[in-house]
């Protein structure tokens, strides 16, 4: 190469005479001569002023060169603090690795992940939200519209059992513990085939409603969601699920933590034959613990040294009973009972005021206003009410109220993991891991997620849509455990001296709570108030006026913005 069209740029070298060291601008040529990259030098510039240098720097570089204090303008700003932070979180937890080769509909289905935790809402709305961010930008996806996103939800569910396995196989390996639950959600419209009336949890009268099963970790970590029509029951969800996670995760070894609703007799006999090494830990129905009670092989004596103790019964063979009572428990429901009790005979008594008086006379009136009466209560079973002609009294059976203040606090946990593997007070532990569920279904349905209302109508997008908001709260799980230093989130759980109690808030959660600040002096928030200050950290596009020179300048990250982003060990991208 001619040395003469060879490119030109100021060099800075640093030389040392003894103990003094020397810096030397030069403005040199670089150009390759046979195979060796050669550089010339054309003039020092050392004498010029810093900030000339600089300039002369930026001009040879074909930068823009502005005079120190032009005025210019800010073009545009976008959100870059919080979405950033989540992306490289979830690039660190190999959740972006979970979806696949690198693709216009996984860089649209990552960012929808992040939209739907920083602000739930439409599809629509979640263009509008991620076209003023950096993240489309940085994911080439600014120039999409609503209909790439609705493709790449098709694309998410086509790509699901994949990225459940690599999810499972990340954080279980062949195989461990898996917490499973049932939870619902109402509809909106009453087009999509899934849609069903079934036991609504959400307390929403006429709606229709699907139904959605998650597994989460043992923590509470979400990892697969399989959705439902809404009046399948816990005991087929879990048939499904069970055969989903031999034939499609091919699980190994496995230890099932579900609800006692699921373990039905029918249901275990499935879970054996799907894989007999499969193992479970449930608890038993309260009829059956009332069984075992009036039998007596659960001693109520025993409970007065001991808060548990494992027996075995020839009705649950192959299988270890730990009866358990909680004190605590047991006061509550007793004072729960007595307000209900107090609320039944409030209205049996107008009931009984109403007969007397002849305002109510068949048989059959009565008998309908006694149901509506206690329907609420549940509280007829303590009731034995006598009912005639234009007549109406009831008295509370006393006896029936002992029998069940008896086993007041009593919950009995039964597993099939031996005993070499698990001692009673671990499976106790485990099986109320089964609260990090209801933790899960908390945040998709209300705290963070909002998986509801569910807008749209066909089958596969409301599949799309729940495994959509599952992904976010699985981000969202590893956002709060990392972020839990600048939050309200106990660091230093305390360890209770028996499972059976209830786990208490550390000392040092409560200090933070108390002072709003951590113990390095770091104010603390809520989680959504921390995404609200990291979306403050902007990127603007700024012109000089009066020219075409055009450049972007990220506003300068606050204490808090920068502990953010070492929390996850990323650095804020600029």
């Amino acid at each position: 190469m001619d040395p003469k069209n060879a490119s030109m740029h100021v060099s800075h070298v640093v030389s040392r005479r003894g103990e003094k060291e020397y810096h030397s601008y030069l403005v040199r040529r670089s150009y390759r001569e046979g195979g060796k990259v050669k550089h010339e030098t054309v003039a020092n510039v050392s004498k010029l002023p810093p900030a000339a240098i600089e300039a002369l720097s930026l001009a040879l570089s074909k930068k823009a060169v502005v005079e120190a204090g032009s005025d210019f303008e800010i073009i545009s700003s976008k959100r870059h603090g919080a979405s950033q932070l989540l992306y490289a979180l979830a690039k660190s937890s190999h959740l972006i690795d979970a979806l696949g080769k690198n693709s216009k509909e996984k860089n649209l289905v990552s960012a929808m992940i992040i939209s739907q935790a920083l602000s739930p809402s439409s599809k629509l709305a979640s263009v509008n939200y991620l076209s003023n961010s950096t993240l489309a930008d940085e994911l080439g996806i600014s120039s999409c519209d609503v209909d790439d996103y609705y493709s790449a939800l098709d694309w998410l569910l086509e790509k699901q059992s994949q990225i459940e396995s690599s999810l499972i196989k990340s954080h279980l390996g062949t195989g461990s513990m898996l917490l499973y639950d049932l939870s619902s959600s109402y509809m909106e419209g009453t087009k999509c085939p899934l849609s069903h009336y079934g036991y609504n949890r959400d307390k929403k009268k006429g709606k229709l409603q699907i139904e959605y099963g998650v597994i989460a970790t043992r923590e509470g970590l979400p990892l697969g969601v399989k959705v439902f029509d809404g009046n399948t029951s816990d005991l087929a969800s879990f048939r499904n699920v069970i055969e989903d996670i031999k034939t499609t995760h091919k699980l190994d070894k496995l230890i099932v933590i579900g609800d006692r609703g699921m373990f039905s007799a029918a249901n275990i006999d499935k879970l054996h034959q799907i894989d007999p090494s499969y193992l479970y830990i449930s608890a038993l129905r309260s009829g059956q613990i009332r069984s075992l009670v009036e039998s007596g092989a659960i001693q109520l004596g025993l409970f007065d040294d001991t808060d548990l103790f494992e027996i075995t019964h020839p009705d649950y063979p192959d299988e270890r009973l730990i009866a358990c009572k909680n004190e605590d428990l047991a006061k509550k429901r007793n004072h729960t009972r007595q307000a209900l009790l107090e609320v039944a005979k409030t209205r049996l008594d107008k009931l009984v005021t109403a007969v007397t008086e002849n305002r109510i006379k068949s048989e059959a009136a009565i008998g309908r206003k006694i149901e509506a009466a206690l329907r609420s209560t549940k509280m007829s079973k303590h009731i034995i009410a006598t009912v005639g002609p234009g007549s109406f009294s009831y008295q509370i059976d006393e006896d029936s109220i002992r029998a069940e203040t008896a086993t007041d606090g009593i919950y009995v946990i039964r597993t099939t993991v031996p005993d070499g593997e698990a001692s009673s007070a671990q499976v106790v532990e485990f099986y109320k891991n089964l609260a990090n569920v209801e933790k899960v279904f908390r945040s998709l349905k209300s705290i963070d997620i909002n998986v509801r209302p569910i807008r749209h109508y066909l089958e596969g997008r409301v599949r799309a849509h729940v495994f959509l908001c599952v992904l976010s709260a699985h981000l969202l799980h590893q956002a709060k455990e990392k972020l839990a230093p600048l939050t309200f989130g106990d660091t230093e759980p305390q360890v209770p001296l028996s499972p059976v109690v209830k786990k208490v808030v550390s000392n040092s959660a409560k200090a933070k709570a108390a002072s709003k600040v951590n113990e390095n002096g770091e104010a603390v928030t809520s989680l959504r108030t921390l995404f609200q200050e990291l979306d403050t950290l902007v990127r603007n596009t700024c012109r000089i006026k009066d020219t075409e020179v055009i450049f972007e300048k990220t506003t300068l990250a606050t204490p808090t913005q920068r502990r953010a982003f070492e929390l996850i060990g990323a650095k804020i991208p600029l």
